[in-house]
């Protein structure tokens, strides 16, 4: 509401939200299908036990990425197990309690997808220091693709989110606001950028 009010006044454009004024524009990405590429990744490589750290509920980002893992199990035949869902709410700190909660209720999972890469990266950490292997025992997606997630180990799978291409297009937008045009911009598609924390889970003894 409060951005709809500004609007009446000044050109607006926000990222990350779906909203629809007079001269305000929404420039958001497909979170849902980030996160539905992201989890058919893992089912393509053969995992089916994937477990899922969500990010703050409050947040739509949030909100779309869980409904996106949802979505491409069902797709699968696969039942959605809330048992399987824990938060994380975005933080490192997140990750790793969320690793904690999932390996103390001793459900079996060979894959985890992360909402973010913070909370992947905190959760690699969390694996690490109960001595389960990535990705030889468990495989890790992120979502953002942060520059950190290249170097960490291992190299992070994750969902590129072009923060810095979706900031230019935001201001393009702005721009054509600006001379009274309605903005034509295109966003870019989501896609999984494999690295090495993912592979095909090992067989059961």
């Amino acid at each position: 509401t409060a951005l709809r009010n500004v609007a009446k006044d000044l050109p607006v454009v926000v990222t990350g939200r779906s909203l629809r004024a007079p001269n305000l524009y929404a420039v958001n990405f497909d979170n849902f299908e980030g996160a539905r590429l992201a989890t058919h990744h893992l089912l393509a490589l053969g995992h089916r036990d994937i477990a899922f750290i969500a990010g703050d509920p409050r947040h739509p980002d949030a909100v779309e990425r869980q409904r996106g893992y949802r979505a491409a199990l069902e797709a699968a035949g696969l039942p959605y197990r809330s048992t399987l869902v824990v938060p994380g709410m975005f933080q490192e700190e997140g990750g790793l309690a969320a690793v904690d909660q999932l390996l103390d209720s001793r459900q079996h999972f060979t894959a985890i997808l992360a909402a973010n890469d913070q909370m992947a990266i905190g959760a690699c950490l969390g694996l690490h220091r109960r001595s389960v292997r990535v990705p030889q025992d468990v495989s890790m997606v992120g979502f953002d693709d942060l520059p950190i997630s290249r170097y960490v180990l291992p190299p992070l799978t994750t969902v590129q989110h072009p923060a810095y291409e979706l900031g230019k297009i935001a201001g393009t937008a702005m721009l054509q606001l600006l001379r009274g045009e309605t903005p034509q911009v295109e966003v870019p598609p989501p896609r999984v950028v494999v690295r090495e924390s993912t592979r095909a889970p090992a067989a059961r003894t």
